[in-house]
């Protein structure tokens, strides 16, 4: 699951990415906020 809180009053956007069967992900749910933090950025700029 991933969810995104927009906080416009820090201008901040809080992301969790989990999984939603095991505890362990080897790093996947990170790489997948990271794409989608690059994608985010590079379209704003």
């Amino acid at each position: 699951d991933v969810t995104f809180q927009v906080d416009s009053g820090n201008r901040t956007i809080l992301m969790r990415s989990a999984s939603r069967i095991g505890y362990w992900d080897l790093g996947v749910n990170r790489r997948r906020l990271e794409a989608i933090r690059a994608a985010f950025d590079s379209k704003c700029r």
